[in-house]
């Protein structure tokens, strides 16, 4: 461990079965942590093993649903003048390490806010933001979703966490006029992006999603944090209820208005979902999530028009997201206008490189427009950013059948079969060609 004259940090960690990712959290900060403290709630794997490599004094306690009793426990049991806290699905950068200590050497305040990137794969997030690239820690995540935390503050017994789930500092800063400066420093979270361990996180988090209502009935973020929950899981019908609680309580918020158009979209009742989403777009009409949505609705209801005019007032807006550029792009191409539809699809692109589909969408257009070279373009694309590759296949195997080259056509629908083994029409090509007698294979 680093040795500092002053501002000595201790490192506060709550932990339970955190083998998968401890290491490379703790690796990410020990140039900058002088002391680690890691509070176990019951792991039964390596991690305590783990933290012990890492030289961190370690404590057990008994898991009482209790996120706040778990962290003060923690910031009890820290030596040094500041606490940085972190999960163990978090890394700092090290390039970041060396800024952080110069904060704290050069401010005069009880605490320092960090942006966490909640890194997600799924683009189609009202409220994701773009990864730009700025960090190697982010590389391969399509976005994340912000948010603004007290992470680093100092070793008061004024400062400590509330609130049984989503447990933060605020209330404490406010309380005793604590102040926290932000810092704009991100702190790469992993946890949405890691399967296995979101569920078991997810089922946590119910309950005590629950427990919250009760405690706090006067919180409309308590009925949007279950919601989400239940959600997330697929107990759709579940989230329907508790948004339906919560709007009959807090009938003007937004994002519970939107919650609960998702959650009647996903029972299969576009028209009930429409009226949500037109409810939150008359009040926020920069809604990315409510603008794509309604335009996904109309766009099933073969209603091109309307997709296209939502769409396009929500660009017009302020919306600025790869989803809804890719639907615009389809309804212009249902609606006969190829160009406007590149147009959009290249606006998605500009916006997010990676984006997936986007560059099959294209092809599609080119290739019935004779463009063959910008087609094989296109889904050399699709295939290089690593998108919709069993969709860049078929096509190449559609583009090699149509030029009589079969035996490229059966090498790329193979592979359409090895990524989706049920894709029917890999298997119909494939059927048409045994069937023909154009090549002799096994399949």
């Amino acid at each position: 461990m680093p040795v500092f004259e002053k501002h000595r940090i201790s490192l506060c960690m709550i932990v339970r079965d955190e083998e998968a990712c401890l290491g490379e959290c703790l690796d990410s900060v020990k140039t900058l942590v002088d002391e680690i403290v890691v509070v176990d709630t019951g792991s039964q794997d390596d991690t305590l093993s783990i933290a012990l490599r890492y030289g961190a004094k370690t404590h057990s306690l008994i898991w009482r649903d209790d996120f706040s009793e778990a962290r003060n426990f923690s910031i009890s049991q820290a030596n040094g003048e500041w606490i940085l806290v972190l999960d163990a699905d978090e890394v700092v950068a090290k390039r970041d390490a060396v800024g952080i200590r110069q904060l704290i050497d050069a401010q005069d305040t009880d605490g320092f806010r960090f942006i966490l990137r909640n890194y997600e794969k799924n683009l189609n997030l009202a409220n994701l933001t773009l990864n730009p690239d700025d960090y190697e820690e982010g590389a391969g995540y399509p976005g994340f979703i912000p948010a603004s935390l007290i992470r680093l503050f100092k070793n008061d017994p004024h400062i400590y966490f509330t609130g049984k789930v989503h447990e933060s500092l605020d209330k404490s800063f406010f309380k005793h006029n604590k102040v926290a400066v932000e810092t704009g420093i991100p702190i790469h979270h992993y946890g949405k992006v890691m399967k296995d361990r979101v569920r078991l996180k997810q089922k946590v988090y119910l309950k005590l999603g629950e427990d919250k209502i009760l405690e706090n009935p006067d919180d409309p973020m308590a009925y949007k944090g279950l919601a989400d929950q239940y959600l997330e899981l697929g107990m759709t019908g579940k989230a329907l209820e508790v948004l339906n609680r919560g709007v009959a309580i807090f009938p003007e918020i937004v994002e519970l208005r939107f919650n609960r158009g998702l959650a009647l979209d996903r029972l299969n009742q576009p028209e009930k979902a429409k009226n949500e989403y037109l409810w939150a777009l008359a009040r926020k009409p920069d809604h990315a999530g409510a603008c794509h949505n309604l335009g996904h609705i109309y766009f099933g209801e073969n209603q091109i028009g309307s997709t296209i005019d939502v769409l396009n007032r929500g660009i017009a807006s302020g919306v600025v997201h790869p989803a809804v550029f890719v639907l615009l792009g389809r309804a212009y191409d249902a609606a006969g206008e190829p160009e406007k539809a590149l147009i959009s699809f290249d606006r998605a692109l500009e916006i997010q490189p990676n984006c997936p589909d986007a560059n099959c969408y294209k092809a599609v257009i080119f290739l019935n427009r004779n463009m063959n070279a910008a087609a094989l373009n296109a889904l050399e694309r699709e295939i290089e950013i690593d998108g919709n590759l069993a969709g860049a296949y078929n096509l190449l195997g559609q583009m090699s059948h149509e030029l009589k080259d079969f035996e490229s056509a059966v090498r790329f629908f193979k592979k359409v079969l090895t990524i989706n083994p049920d894709n029917a029409t890999a298997k119909a090509y494939l059927q048409r060609i045994r069937c023909n007698g154009r090549l002799n294979f096994s399949q």
